[in-house]
């Protein structure tokens, strides 16, 4: 199992379009990917699962993967995060 955490720093917290971007890439994958908020967690390639978390600005979670593929799993979504601003590391 691998994870990581990030600050979300998108004005907008993770909205329609970020959610659905993190799910199109997590469905690539044959692992189980998960996004973790306080005590809530979500199915990463469920779009209004990641919703359902109202992950809003400043605000810090963690991304789970649990497979063979894990780790490019996390590699790509670490980039892709980066990549469509909603944080500028991972």
């Amino acid at each position: 199992m691998k994870q990581f955490e990030f600050v979300v720093q998108d004005a907008m917290g993770i909205h329609a379009r970020p959610a659905g971007d993190l799910a199109a890439a997590a469905r690539k994958f044959t692992c189980h990917l998960f996004l973790k908020k306080e005590k809530m967690e979500a199915d990463l390639k469920n779009p209004l699962a990641i919703m359902r978390l109202a992950v809003r600005q400043e605000e810090e979670v963690t991304i789970t993967a649990a497979g063979d593929d894990e780790n490019q799993a996390i590699e790509e979504l670490k980039d892709m995060i980066v990549k469509i601003g909603l944080s500028k590391s991972c």
